[in-house]
């Protein structure tokens, strides 16, 4: 299950450096340092608080398959189009001048979506043991 997994966490790994290279952009072309803070504290809450409502889904379950969790996050449709588009709408963004807020609102959203998913696949384990979740093979 590792072959499969291990590309897919790469990927929101990447993501997340791609996210971190927005927040950069930001932060080099004269925002002020407050103003980049405040966008990675709030990418880092909306990222707790999208690992915390999806694994709420898993607390009211007696028995999970093995990887469900994992996969439920890393192959999650609604957050990889949301991705996708943050990250097309941000090409498109550095050529706008009439949406000056279009790239961090693009960070936020991958940020938050990609840290998200690597925090909560790589907390479902200790999730299952602490809610005494059955897992089934």
């Amino acid at each position: 299950m590792g072959l499969i997994m291990l590309p897919l966490l790469a990927a929101w790994l990447a993501g997340a450096g791609y996210a971190v290279f927005l927040w950069y952009s930001l932060w080099t072309v004269g925002k002020p340092l407050l103003y980049v803070s405040a966008l990675m504290i709030v990418g880092v809450l909306l990222a707790l608080v999208y690992a915390r409502v999806g694994l709420a889904g898993f607390k009211a379950r007696e028995e999970v398959w093995a990887f469900e969790i994992p996969m439920h996050f890393l192959l999650n449709k609604t957050a990889i189009a949301m991705f996708v588009l943050a990250v097309a709408f941000s090409f498109l963004a550095r050529h706008m001048a009439d949406v000056p807020q279009a790239t961090a609102v693009c960070f936020v959203v991958a940020f938050a979506l990609s840290i998200g998913t690597v925090a909560a696949s790589l907390y479902a384990e200790t999730f299952v043991r602490h809610h005494d979740i059955r897992v089934t093979y």
